[in-house]
């Protein structure tokens, strides 16, 4: 469907999905928006200096003038503002708002993002992702590596120098990215802090003024201080759990993140998504082991089922390997499902029993 004319004025921002321009083989073209069609051809504005749209791309584009009078000729020329960051990604599944809202806190300068979810819904896959639709340099730091406050920066190591022994400074990680973004200015970094969980309340809380402090620079027990540019973007993943500092009602620590929860994928998506894992996989059989899944995934959120964690789309992999591989969906699913909870199988009164029961019970419904 062809979009308005009326539409396409200065000042105006579209969606647009660029492909090649076989007159430029360096260059995009569009003629799709997400409003339909349009009648002229849009290209980039000349002069435009910062990271060009790829092909096959969708961009958050302002016209910024148009060229031509003639209702089929000329062009409108599109200034980039940024990337639409997909919400269908390899082993990962985001619903397409938060993909919207994490495109928004990631260009504000202002904010910082944290990833709030169950463990293994792709959290670390999901912010490796979003630095490369940006076009960033992606730097992940362990919170278990940074627990506690003095670990941030680094700490003295032994040496041996012929018969005495004497110590030396060693950065820590968060420092050796650091000093890597100082040196590389022209270049955007995004500071993904995994784990954020397992970091001390008092690491956190030195580390905020690091990522949005008027003067932002780490000062090592050397005596050195190490700036935290422009040029550096930080942002956090979190499990859900009490352990999580913003879950526990901290105030200061909440406001200071825009927080987007990531959920595990729905059935049909972790099915196909099993599928293109292992295309050998019986298709029938691991329908019913996902069916499976969710009603552990369910129980989890069920108080009175007292159930610890839920199940990671790992989990539903390893079933389709299983499956792959001629072993019985009962076998399967205790193996890669029930094993990892506490207890024996063997235990009735044992966790792992009890999700054992689950799955055999929707096993049955199934058959």
């Amino acid at each position: 469907m062809p979009i308005s004319e009326e539409a396409m004025v200065p000042g105006s921002t579209h969606v647009v999905t660029w492909e090649a321009n076989p007159r430029d083989p360096n260059g995009v073209k569009s003629n799709t928006t997400s409003g339909g069609k349009t009648t002229k051809i849009m290209l980039i504005v000349p002069g435009y200096s910062g990271r060009m749209p790829r092909i096959g791309e969708t961009w958050v584009c302002q016209l910024e003038r148009v060229k031509g009078k003639a209702k089929t000729k000329g062009a409108y020329l599109m200034r980039p503002i940024q990337p639409q960051i997909r919400h269908k990604i390899e082993g990962v599944w985001i619903e397409p708002s938060k993909a919207d809202l994490i495109t928004c806190v990631l260009q504000d300068p202002r904010r910082n993002l944290m990833l709030h979810g169950d463990q293994g819904v792709g959290k670390t896959t999901l912010s490796r992702e979003i630095g490369r639709s940006l076009g960033w340099k992606y730097e992940k730091v362990s919170g278990g590596l940074i627990k506690k406050a003095v670990n941030m920066l680094g700490r003295y190591v032994p040496k041996s120098e012929g018969n005495s022994l004497n110590f030396q400074w060693a950065d820590s990680k968060l420092v050796e990215v650091l000093r890597k973004a100082a040196a590389d200015p022209h270049h955007t970094y995004l500071v993904m802090i995994d784990e954020f969980t397992r970091i001390d309340e008092d690491a956190r809380d030195a580390l905020l003024d690091v990522i949005e402090g008027k003067t932002r620079f780490l000062r090592l027990v050397t005596g050195e201080e190490i700036p935290v540019g422009k040029n550096v973007k930080f942002m956090g993943a979190g499990n859900v759990g009490d352990g999580f500092t913003t879950r526990r009602e901290d105030a200061a620590q909440s406001d200071r993140w825009e927080i987007i929860k990531i959920t595990v994928m729905p059935p049909e998506e972790e099915l196909a998504h099993c599928i293109r894992l292992y295309p050998a996989c019986p298709k029938n059989l691991m329908k019913t082991a996902i069916s499976a899944l969710g009603k552990v995934r369910a129980a989890r959120k069920d108080a009175s089922q007292q159930i610890s964690k839920t199940v990671s789309t790992r989990r539903a992999e390893a079933i389709a390997m299983y499956l792959t591989n001629g072993i019985a969906l009962e076998v399967a699913l205790e193996a890669a499902v029930a094993n990892q909870f506490c207890g024996s199988v063997d235990d009735t009164n044992s966790e792992s029993h009890k999700v054992l029961n689950i799955l055999k019970d929707e096993v049955a419904r199934n058959k």
